[in-house]
């Protein structure tokens, strides 16, 4: 993908930037640059000084995750996001990304088909062709219409499915778009999947960064059904990406698939990470710290999306997405240059600024991504590649 593209690119100025005419700006990446919750650091410290505890964070866990790390689970649901789970339909894992491979293992045969969003996530089309080795077809349902407005079409989607369809990936926030489904947009989709006999996984990655506090849709809190399957990260929230910790809510059905799939796959989560969390959700201080946490994140993040967008709106002919959450912001050059990618590389080759082009984005054409994530901490480095992809657009036009 570009983004594995760009990276090569940091890679190659942080050992030589002598090579650039300037110093490379990244805006590409998904993942915050801020600091995990500083009492992370003592919950760490709990476990080297406790020599029982030290001595379980080597071991092996059971391959679906420790009870009592499920059951803490089910607490920081409940605690933070009003959700009542049962423990028994939690499976924890090692990042979002392994999970959702499982996910497509255990439901998914040759000759099935899934439907993605476009845009969407790059990476599920990348992870199904290597789980289920290019045997499962996919099709794509565009959410943003012509008039570049976030307006899935549900009589569209019917039209998508048929009687191979198993599975349908939303992503809530979106990425790259930053949109937030409606309570009646969900209800919907889980309708139709009752009626089709359809899974539908919901991908959480970026709910803790939900802009607007007062007006969190109320399937954040929904309890799993039959036909839904809900992905947690906790690399977003935590600001702990490294620590590859995540975990599944899945029906009864799903339990002992993915369990046994995962045996022969990952063996077995991080004991360590595992015993770090669930002190953390066990403790209703904690758990009210976690939540201050989040919610100052969510304000800061909105903070920033709000200078890019007034930023990226200054330049005439651009139409700007405004994201809702998340930390990306969607905008259409089709104007100047309907190819992403050529936009993407002139950028980078002649800006130093590296952004993420649409089409990577289940081919979404004629769009860019800017990520704010990385520039958290220093929005005048944001504002410095703001100029200078105002520049760029300025020469073409």
């Amino acid at each position: 993908s570009s983004i594995r593209e760009i990276m090569s690119l940091v890679a190659e100025f942080e050992k030589h930037p002598e090579k650039w005419p300037r110093r490379l700006i990244y805006l590409a990446g998904g993942w915050p640059q801020d600091s995990p919750p500083d009492l992370l650091r003592d919950l760490i410290k709990d476990i080297l000084e406790n020599e029982e505890l030290w001595r379980k964070s080597a071991r092996y866990s059971p391959t679906i995750g420790y009870p009592d790390m499920r059951e803490a689970i089910s607490k920081y649901e409940k605690y933070i996001w009003n959700r009542n789970v049962d423990p028994a339909n939690i499976i924890v894992g090692l990042g979002s990304t392994e999970q959702i491979g499982a996910v497509f293992l255990s439901i998914l045969n040759p000759n099935d088909e899934v439907i993605f969003t476009s845009p969407g996530y790059l990476n599920y089309k990348r992870q199904l062709d290597l789980e289920m080795k290019h045997s499962v077809e996919v099709k794509y349902w565009r959410i943003i219409n012509e008039d570049g407005e976030f307006k899935p079409d549900f009589d569209e989607l019917q039209n998508r499915i048929s009687e191979k369809t198993k599975l349908i990936i939303i992503t809530t926030p979106g990425n790259p778009d930053g949109q937030v489904w409606s309570d009646e947009q969900i209800s919907t989709l889980l309708d139709i999947a009752e009626e089709k006999e359809v899974f539908i996984l919901f991908d959480l990655a970026y709910r803790a960064f939900i802009f607007d506090e007062r007006n969190i849709p109320s399937y954040i809190s929904k309890s799993p059904g039959e036909w839904d399957i809900w992905s947690c990260t906790l690399s977003k929230e935590l600001r702990a990406p490294g620590w590859r910790a995540s975990y599944l809510l899945v029906p009864d059905e799903l339990i002992r698939a993915i369990d046994t799939i995962e045996q022969a796959r990952t063996l077995a989560p991080t004991s360590l990470i595992q015993i770090i969390l669930t002190n953390l959700f066990s403790k209703d201080i904690l758990l009210g710290k976690l939540k201050e946490f989040y919610v100052k994140g969510a304000k800061r993040y909105a903070e920033m999306a709000k200078y890019t967008i007034k930023l990226l709106r200054s330049i005439e002919g651009i139409r700007v997405l405004e994201p809702r959450g998340g930390f990306y912001v969607f905008f259409d050059i089709s104007s100047y240059d309907k190819s992403s990618k050529r936009v993407w590389r002139e950028l980078i080759e002649k800006y130093q600024v590296a952004l993420a082009p649409g089409v990577d984005f289940n081919g979404f054409e004629g769009w860019l991504r800017l990520s704010f994530a990385p520039v958290i901490e220093t929005p005048d480095v944001l504002e410095e590649g703001l100029n200078r992809i105002k520049e760029y657009f300025m020469s073409k036009k």
